[in-house]
This record gives structure tokens, C-alpha cells and sequence, in this order.
């Protein structure tokens, strides 16, 4: 049950703070010079809470309480963090917008599953 509810807070915090980084992306873009440093600094926690999720994620596929598609979507929304932390720091735009936008459906999706469609694996 704990690991439950740690990944649902996981899940919660990582899309919160995906959009936050979205709106510093925007200030950034206006102009706002203090922005860049708070993107860079969200873009970390995104990666930290990626690396949680994964954790939290195997314990529940080990209980038997999630389908296997649960890890591996955590393990590879963590990859895509890591890449697209990568893309931002090299001023990669072009994989950088494009991949931030998957990463946060992907998000999304795992955490509409965990609040409303998680059910013990068979």
C-alpha cells in the first residue's frame, strides 16, 4: 500500500512539475532572464522524480501489483527525461519541445492509470 501511494504522489509532483518547467520555458522565452536557472533546476527534479518512479514502479510489479508495462513506461519516461535534459542543455530546441510534450502525455497517462485504473497484475 505504501508503494502505491508513493507512486501516485511520484506521479502528481513529476506532472506538477512539468508544468511549472513549462511556464518557465514560456517566461524564458519572454525575456525573463531568472527563468532559464529555474527550467534547468526543474528539469533535475524531473529526472530525480523519474528515478523514484522507477523504483516505485519495480516494487509494485515485484508485489504483483502492477502489469509489466508500468516499469518499463518508467523506465523509458526516465531515458526521455535524460535525453531531453541533454537536448536542453545543448540548445537542441527542435528535440527538445517536441520531446518535453511526450514526456508529459506519457505522464499523464501513467498517472491516470495509477489514480483510477490500477488493479492487481495477473
Amino acid at each position: 500500500m505504501i508503494a502505491t501511494r508513493f507512486l501516485r504522489f511520484i506521479l502528481a509532483v513529476s506532472a506538477i512539475t512539468m508544468l511549472v518547467q513549462a511556464a518557465f520555458a514560456g517566461r524564458m522565452l519572454a525575456g525573463d532572464v531568472k527563468s532559464a536557472a529555474l527550467h534547468a533546476f526543474t528539469a533535475k527534479v524531473v529526472v530525480l522524480l523519474g528515478g523514484s518512479q522507477v523504483l516505485a514502479a519495480l516494487v509494485l510489479f515485484l508485489q504483483r501489483r502492477c502489469p509489466l508495462w508500468v516499469p518499463v513506461a518508467a523506465l523509458g519516461l526516465v531515458s526521455a527525461e535524460v535525453a531531453e535534459f541533454a537536448a536542453g542543455h545543448r540548445h537542441h530546441v527542435a528535440i527538445h519541445v517536441p520531446l518535453g510534450l511526450a514526456i508529459f502525455g506519457g505522464a499523464i497517462r501513467q498517472l491516470l492509470w495509477a489514480i483510477g485504473g490500477m488493479a492487481p497484475a495477473r
